[in-house]
């Protein structure tokens, strides 16, 4: 499958979601998906860096607010755009020429539809605080031949060489026994109902780092203050700052209220400068463990997603008893055998089996990722894939 073959998916999948989508024609879709495809094959002084393109569709704004912490946060920005006086073409070259500036610092080709149909580099897009409604749209190329078009933290639709990726982490992060469980840790980590998204939120992200970097890995959110396994890591860390702290802190900031009304004001804005500092700390710190795990062995963390260890050489068990899940619940399943896998999978197994209430992720270097999940009422490991969904020639 080639670019242009995933406007109709965008179309079916994710208009609702992608308000810079709307009213866009589809060969302007077409022309915005295959240069940035073309672009990320290319290099720029011999170096070739991650193409990172925010579409606006036809919006000028300059700045977008999130309401993340609500209304009363002045200084919590979704995206800041910088305009060019004068728009660039929208080239390869000039794509190639930005991507210096680097995605992964959040920097951004900011692109526009014209009245007339035609696109332009309008500037540079810094995104923010990233949330889950978007006004724009995210395309990004991490490795050659690849797309990432995503909304907020909504994956919209991943593409690899041909093959669409599921990207529909939604089965196990909207409902059933995978998000259950991640609920149950977040309130053993002292989280209220209200950060409980925020904290689920921070786990995807976690896994789609893991998956990007191409390196593979194995991600366990354990259940346990201390994990012991911990114990035979040759990287063994200090637990300090935890992504749990950081959310939870910024919620409680979110709700405190001066009772003089005199300092009220004084006390919002400074109340809001302080949540967007501890939000960004919990992004910059979900991105920093997701970097980790391109280390060989797996990465650890604590039910407060604080990180006990990495590079950690898990122990290979007995086969455990395996059922691939069809359903979020693990209603419909059938027994499998890894057989056909590799070291990562065996050891992600063992552990989910040996560990009930824990949540493993073990990423293939192809990038496509399995969740282990065994219930402490249940005798086999539960294994749900995100890869393919399917594959077509063209």
């Amino acid at each position: 499958m080639f670019p242009p073959a995933l406007v109709p998916l965008l179309r079916d999948r994710v208009m609702a979601k992608a308000g810079s989508l709307v009213a866009v024609a589809d060969h302007v879709l077409v022309q915005l998906l295959t240069t940035v495809f073309w672009a990320g094959l290319e290099t720029y002084e011999g170096e070739r860096h991650p193409i990172g393109v925010a579409f606006l569709g036809t919006s000028g704004v300059d700045v977008v607010t999130s309401d993340v912490a609500g209304s009363d946060a002045p200084f919590l920005y979704q995206w800041k755009v910088q305009h060019f006086k004068s728009p660039r073409p929208f080239a390869v070259g000039e794509l190639v020429k930005l991507a210096v500036a680097g995605a992964d610092r959040r920097i951004y080709s900011a692109v526009n539809v014209l009245p007339d149909g035609s696109l332009v580099i309008a500037g540079l897009a810094r995104e923010g605080v990233s949330v889950v409604s978007d006004p724009f749209v995210k395309i990004i190329t991490s490795r050659p031949g690849c797309l990432s078009i995503r909304s907020g933290r909504d994956s919209l639709l991943e593409y690899e060489r041909g093959d669409i990726l599921t990207g529909g982490d939604d089965i196990l992060f909207t409902a059933g026994l995978v998000r259950r469980a991640l609920e149950e840790a977040a309130h053993a980590a002292d989280l209220d109902d209200e950060a409980i998204p925020d904290y689920v939120d921070a786990v995807r992200s976690l896994v789609r780092e893991m998956a990007a970097h191409g390196r593979g890995g194995i991600l366990i959110i354990s259940t346990e203050e201390s994990p012991q396994v911990a114990e035979t890591a040759t990287y063994r860390v200090a637990v300090d700052s935890s992504v749990a702290s950081l959310l939870r802190l910024a919620r409680r900031l979110g709700r405190a209220k001066s009772k003089d009304e005199s300092a009220q004001t004084a006390d919002v804005a400074f109340g809001s400068l302080l949540r967007n500092a501890f939000l960004t700390e919990a992004e910059r710190l979900t991105e920093e463990l997701g970097a980790l795990t391109a280390i060989d062995g797996a990465i650890l963390l604590n039910r407060h997603l604080a990180l006990v260890a990495f590079g950690v050489m898990l122990p290979l068990g007995r086969p455990t008893a395996l059922a691939e899940a069809a359903d979020a619940e693990g209603l419909r399943a059938s027994v499998v055998d890894l057989g056909s896998r590799g070291t990562r999978h065996h050891a992600g197994a063992t552990y989910a089996s040996e560990h009930p209430g824990s949540v493993v992720f073990v990423a293939s270097e192809d990038g496509h990722v399995s969740c282990m999940f065994r219930d402490a009422q249940r005798e086999h490991t539960l294994l749900w894939r995100l890869g393919p969904a399917e594959v077509r020639t063209w």
